[in-house]
């Protein structure tokens, strides 16, 4: 592979260089990604997973030539996101992954779905500091969360809020990065994001065509670049990302 991306200006992070030392030994490096519809995304293609996945393989400018095979076969990908999760099913499905898996890093956003399925502040709380619980006694294993997204939808916003800043204030134990995605993503030009017509399978919000809670493709992309710049020191240009690959011409689409 010649063409490499960016991801070259920012410092690489412990886990970057964690998962560096896992490639260029050989081994396998498995990340499971937890979350609710934002995570999981199957409304809308690419979603931020594939774009992340795509990114953080090809930033191992380390391997090049006859050794270009080695982060895109060991680096291993899994979703156990589920459409209209609580943190109910967030605590599920990191055992069923923790159980079926075993992976090295659990990446988790979420989720505003608590506000909407009426589940208390504390035991929002609760759950997300019994997954941080988890993962003390789990030897090597990393932790990537975030609350969810700031929406398109500012009732929904001011509801989850209070959710965000109880999140934000658990303690973090050694392996744990915690970052605030709902007020990062409320930084960026968010009129671009939410730009979804309904369909037929949705539940509409009012005489709204318009959803408010699940970002198109660049929206996407811009989760992906939260995560990849916060939790690997990994730069990423989004609109380069979306200007290449809907150019229908870029086989490697740039960032």
């Amino acid at each position: 592979m010649l063409w490499k991306g960016r991801g070259i200006s920012m410092e690489k992070s412990d886990i970057y260089q964690e998962i560096l030392k896992s490639l260029k030994e050989s081994k396998r490096y498995k990340i499971v990604f937890i979350g609710d519809s934002i995570t999981s995304g199957e409304w809308v293609q690419p979603n931020w997973r594939n774009i992340f996945e795509y990114i953080l393989k090809f930033s191992f400018t380390e391997f090049d030539d006859d050794d270009w095979w080695i982060p895109e076969w060991n680096l291993k990908f899994y979703n156990y996101s589920l459409d209209g999760a609580s943190s109910r099913e967030f605590l599920d499905s990191v055992k069923l992954a923790m159980k079926e898996v075993d992976a090295d890093l659990y990446i988790i956003m979420g989720t505003a779905n608590d506000v909407e399925l009426g589940i208390p502040l504390e035991e929002h709380v609760t759950n997300i500091a019994e997954i941080f619980r988890m993962m003390e006694g789990e030897q090597g294993k990393r932790i990537i969360f975030s609350p969810d997204i700031y929406s398109g939808s500012y009732d929904l916003n001011m509801k989850y809020l209070p959710f965000v800043q109880a999140v934000m204030d658990i303690p973090s134990h050694e392996g744990i990065k915690v970052f605030n995605g709902y007020d990062l993503f409320s930084k960026f030009e968010l009129s671009n994001f939410y730009t979804l017509e309904f369909g037929e399978r949705d539940n509409l919000l009012g005489e709204s065509k318009i959803d408010p809670v699940h970002p198109n493709a660049l929206g996407n992309a811009y989760i992906a670049k939260m995560f990849l710049e916060e939790g690997f020191g990994i730069e990423v240009d989004p609109d380069l990302y979306i200007t290449d690959l809907r150019s229908d011409t870029v086989k490697y689409p740039r960032w």
